[in-house]
């Protein structure tokens, strides 16, 4: 009577607890909608790889990457892939559209049809199953080099294959899509930040030290970090550069945001950018970063064309 009575309590027990659960709630790791207390449960949508393998980034997009360009050897990649804490349903939809994006897609095809081979198409697919199912392709990239022209750094070529339109308040940034560039840009800034630190033979300057080309979708990120918009137009045709007072005002905000704090990864990096800031001489950067716009002022313009650096993707 006694093994009885303590088997239905612990029984019982075990339900509660179950009904209880704080991590229960809508989605993977979300909180349900009817309490405002609820505990959301953090986690990775993304994991980041900085400086990436250029071979990922062909597989991204052959196209970024020019085979007789000697400088692409001193650029600092970074892919953004999906992690494992993403839902099934995610890794299932993501295959979907690989696999009906490599059987629209001409590659042996006639010409004037644009069809493809059928050995191609299902060569891609195959391929591309494969890539999903090891959750190694990239579904974001950015840049970051050194323009001989103006002696500072560039970050561009910020792809995403996740779709704007699709929002989600769970995300950093409102969307899969901004989160997922908003990694790139902090992965990048992170690098930079890094060298400013680590080699000081390289006079860099973290104001203005940073140009951003940013589109209507990453000028936002960009604002929300702390960079500032350029009220000039500039030979390299930069839309956003770092602000040292800006960038650490902003970062320290997310470092403290509790929306932020769903995301672990995101966090870090706020706190990594915080931790670089504040150790960066701030009347040093400003020197620099005078002598840098004193000597890109003492080039010949007459003969740059503005236009030549814009890519065109057809």
């Amino acid at each position: 009577m006694i093994f009885t009575t303590l088997l239905l309590l612990l029984y019982t027990t075990i339900n509660i607890s179950a009904f209880s659960s704080p991590s229960s709630g809508k989605g993977f790791g979300g909180a349900s909608s009817s309490s405002s207390n609820a505990y959301v449960s953090p986690f990775d949508r993304f994991r980041a790889s900085c400086p990436a393998d250029i071979n990922d980034i062909r597989q991204f997009d052959a196209k970024l990457i020019k085979e007789d360009d000697n400088t692409n050897k001193d650029d600092i990649w970074v892919a953004v892939y999906r992690s494992a804490n993403n839902l099934p349903s995610v890794f299932v939809r993501d295959e979907f559209f690989s696999a009906m994006k490599a059987s629209t897609t001409a590659q042996e095809g006639d010409a004037d049809t644009l069809v493809s081979s059928a050995k191609s198409i299902s060569t891609s697919i195959s391929e591309g199953s494969l890539i999903s199912n090891k959750n190694n392709k990239p579904i974001a990239v950015a840049r970051l080099f050194k323009d001989t022209n103006t002696n500072v750094y560039i970050l561009d070529s910020m792809r995403c294959v996740l779709k704007k339109e699709n929002t989600d308040e769970e995300c950093d940034g409102g969307s899969e899509h901004a989160e997922a560039i908003g990694v790139c840009i902090d992965e990048l800034v992170l690098s930079y930040l890094q060298q400013c630190i680590d080699d000081n033979d390289k006079k860099l300057s973290f104001d203005g030290g940073i140009h951003f080309r940013g589109t209507l979708v990453s000028g936002k990120l960009l604002d929300s970090r702390g960079f500032r918009e350029v009220t000039e137009l500039s030979l390299d045709m930069h839309s956003h550069e770092s602000d040292f007072d800006g960038a650490l005002s902003k970062y320290a905000e997310r470092a403290t945001s509790r929306e932020v704090a769903k995301n672990p990864g995101a966090l870090d990096r706020a706190l990594k950018i915080v931790s670089y800031l504040g150790r960066l001489d701030r009347d040093d950067d400003r020197l620099k970063a005078k002598q840098i716009n004193e000597d890109d002022g003492d080039g010949e313009e007459s003969d740059y064309d503005p236009w030549a650096s814009v890519k065109k993707f057809y």
